[in-house]
């Protein structure tokens, strides 16, 4: 019994030894394919990715794909990003000129337009306007020669067009007097496609004057103005505002300026004719024009419209016997 223990604790031994000698042997041959097998194994890249600053605005290196299709939304391969910029209108550069760049010029506006013509120094200009002009009007106004705007658009070559409307109309509807002043650039631009187009800022009125209680304020005003500053695409047509001379520190017409709280007394429209001397686009007579200031649609005619939700008129103290205000008026501002 004894004998048969012992001959089975040999046979364990000699199966132990051969396991490690057989490991021992076969170990270098394993270890040895497993170091072959890693070298085929393609190396993980090291290439960091780019780092993105940011507060640099310009475009950072990316990495192309390949591709062999050209579809929008994928890259072909060796091409650039491609990003997308906000296209921003060069604000326009004004020039100084002398009054000769007037002569060929229309002036369309209310009674303050009419305080140009009268007390102005533009005097070879040519002028359509009156007391209570709204731009729903003009098809239907007569000139002091009994002309109308389309009789003037088609009968004379104008290199400049200057339109400032909207007082009488600040108590109407304010998309119909959007509109009716569209309308009006619309027709100018059939008529006379190469004119450049001034759209010039309502005048503010007073702090005074805003006391009334009626829809002439200077918030209505600046909310009209903002409405007509946006028809300017700084190419044919331009929009200036010379309310930065005559204004106060509150942004109402300075009250030294005015005996009514509208309009600028008579002395100083020769001061806004200076203003617009300086705020020129210049044209191809650079003869005409002197120093750098400075500064910080369609076809169709005229729809026939009639007015509505018009204010009652407000009868302003004014200079006597003053031409701009007729006090007549019934139905809607008239200055």
């Amino acid at each position: 019994m004894k004998d048969i223990k012992f001959m089975q604790n040999i046979r364990q031994w000699i199966y132990t030894f051969l396991l490690i000698v057989t490991c021992f042997v076969a170990s270098p041959i394993i270890f040895r394919q497993i170091w072959k097998s890693s070298k085929d194994v393609a190396p993980t890249s090291s290439k960091k990715p780019p780092v993105i600053d940011i507060n640099n605005t310009g475009t950072q290196p990316v990495e192309t794909i390949p591709s062999t299709e050209n579809i929008s939304g994928f890259i072909e391969e060796n091409t650039q990003p491609v990003t997308e910029q906000e296209t921003i209108e060069p604000a326009p550069v004004f020039v100084q000129s002398d009054p000769s760049y007037f002569d060929d010029a229309l002036f369309i506006g209310d009674s303050r337009t009419v305080g140009i013509y009268e007390y102005g120094t533009l005097k070879n200009a040519d002028y359509f306007c009156s007391v209570g002009l709204a731009s729903y009007k003009v098809p239907n106004e007569y000139d002091a020669n009994g002309l109308t705007i389309y009789d003037k658009l088609s009968n004379n070559n104008y290199g400049k067009i200057y339109i400032m409307l909207g007082i009488n109309e600040v108590g109407n509807d304010f998309t119909y007097t959007v509109n009716s002043y569209l309308n009006l650039i619309s027709t100018i631009k059939q008529y006379q496609p190469d004119a450049i187009i001034y759209i010039m800022a309502n005048l503010h009125v007073s702090a005074e004057r805003q006391l009334q209680g009626d829809s002439v304020t200077n918030e209505n005003i600046n909310a009209l103005n903002q409405a007509q500053s946006e028809f300017a695409d700084n190419h044919s047509i331009f929009y200036i505002d010379v309310n930065q001379i005559f204004d106060d520190t509150d942004g109402n017409l300075m009250y030294e300026c005015s005996n009514d709280g509208v309009h600028v007394l008579a002395k100083y429209y020769q001061t806004w004719c200076e203003w617009l001397c300086k705020n020129t686009i210049p044209v191809n007579t650079p003869e005409e024009t002197t120093a750098v200031i400075n500064t910080d649609v369609n076809s169709g005619g005229f729809v026939d419209t009639s007015v509505y939700n018009e204010v009652p008129a407000v009868n302003n103290d004014y200079i006597a016997d003053d031409p701009y205000i007729d006090y007549g008026g019934n139905y809607e501002w008239n200055y």
